[in-house]
């Protein structure tokens, strides 16, 4: 063996994404000028960067490279001892070829979410939820879960109550949730709450979940309805005692004038010894019929837009038919960094910072906006920070949801 090689320190410790250099010292035992060729070995070798791949020393010299291990944030990053290696070859003779090698003590690092697939349920009293539990750090979670409402106006069960989340990995839950019973309703309300991944010595993770209640009868609209049946009972008493008695006569005159006309036309024929009688046209005209209320739908625009660009997919409401939007869904799975516009026919009607969204956000429309046969309807993405470099870019998507009505082309 004409070369030794060795690192600096025996164990590093070292957090995922995070860099260290490593000294390794490399010692010419020959008696010539030997050039050696330095590269990563095992399967940590993606990991190491040699600031210097080919270095020449002199009989009996020894020189020191500088080494750098970068492992990667990522679920595949296993915790605990990794052994990382470089190979030293001799150029001259590469059967010499020696392994220098050390231990990385890998430290785990904890990202778990929550993804809701429901963010926002309309019900009386009574909804169930379906969400994912993630886990895109290196360690095993062991998560139990529980439902936050500090108003007391939202309880559940969850299943499973608690989770095991392989690294990578995820888990399905459902929450079964009822509200707080209540009589009196003047307008929908929405109740507010959060469902928590909890694990001791680690920091939870939390989405945020709506319920919103339809109104109640409210105690103030037996006036109203009272109100109601007087003004229904003075329609009527009008219709009986005027309107119709009006309408029958003007019916009876009509009648009357109608068959005046048809005996002066007999009359005439007979003079004339005809057996044929024109009668008067009677056409009615025609009412056109109005759209019913629609079905209900959604569409889906998608958009992957580089660092520092700006991506956009785009809809338009077919011909003959009307949209009503009504609810909006953003996505935003990687949690990139960025600006997210809505545009209906080139106006902005909604714009979103991306790094305010965690996973989905969820916006229902109070009012529908009703959009027209072949208007537009965009969604741009600008992208400040790419959230999963393995993406590459950020990819972002918006459910627009609403009523299709078909129009009668007249």
């Amino acid at each position: 063996m004409s070369v030794q090689a060795w690192f600096s320190s025996d164990e590093v410790e070292i957090d995922p994404g995070s860099k260290v250099t490593l000294k390794l010292s490399v010692h010419n035992l020959g008696e010539s000028t030997e050039s050696y060729t330095i590269v990563p070995s095992g399967l940590t070798a993606n990991w190491i960067t040699v600031s210097r791949g080919n270095i020449t020393l002199f009989a009996g010299s020894q020189d020191v490279v500088d080494v750098e291990v970068d492992p990667p944030m990522l679920p595949t990053t296993t915790a605990g001892p990794t052994v990382v290696g470089v190979r030293i070859i001799p150029n001259d003779e590469p059967d010499d070829t020696i392994v220098a090698e050390t231990t990385l003590d890998v430290q785990p690092f904890d990202d778990r979410r929550i993804v809701a697939l429901q963010p926002v349920l309309r019900a009386r009293r009574r909804a169930n939820y379906e969400f994912m539990v993630e886990n895109h750090g290196n360690g095993l979670a062991s998560c139990r879960l529980r439902l936050i409402d500090p108003t007391n106006r939202v309880d559940g069960t969850f299943d499973p109550p608690a989770v095991g989340v392989a690294p990578g990995g995820a888990s399905l839950v459902r929450l079964k949730s009822r509200a707080a019973r209540s009589f009196l309703r003047r307008s929908t309300r929405t109740l507010e709450f959060e469902v928590e991944a909890e694990q001791p010595g680690h920091p939870p993770a939390a989405a945020d979940l709506s319920l919103v209640q339809p109104p109640t009868i409210p105690g103030a609209a037996i006036g109203r309805i009272a109100a109601v049946v007087v003004v229904l009972a003075a329609v009527a008493a009008a219709w009986f005692g005027v309107v119709r008695p009006e309408i029958r006569d003007a019916a009876d005159d009509r009648v009357d004038e109608r068959l005046s006309q048809f005996e002066t036309l007999v009359a005439e024929a007979q003079e004339a010894g005809s057996t044929e009688v024109a009668l008067p046209s009677t056409s009615v005209p025609t009412n056109t019929i109005a759209p019913d209320d629609g079905e209900p739908t959604f569409f889906r625009l998608e958009t992957a837009a580089a660092l520092t660009e700006t991506s956009s997919e785009s809809f338009t409401v077919p011909a003959g038919q009307l949209f009503d939007l009504t609810d909006l869904r953003i996505e935003n799975a990687n949690n990139d960094s960025g600006v997210a516009i809505l545009s209906l026919n080139g106006d902005d009607a909604y714009r979103w910072r991306l790094e305010n969204i965690r996973g989905s956000l969820f916006e229902p429309g109070i009012t529908p906006k009703r959009l027209n046969p072949n208007d537009n309807v965009t969604f741009s993405v600008r992208c400040d920070t790419v959230g999963d470099p393995a993406a590459g870019s950020c990819v972002n998507a918006i459910n627009v949801g609403g009523r299709v009505i078909d129009v009668d082309e007249l």
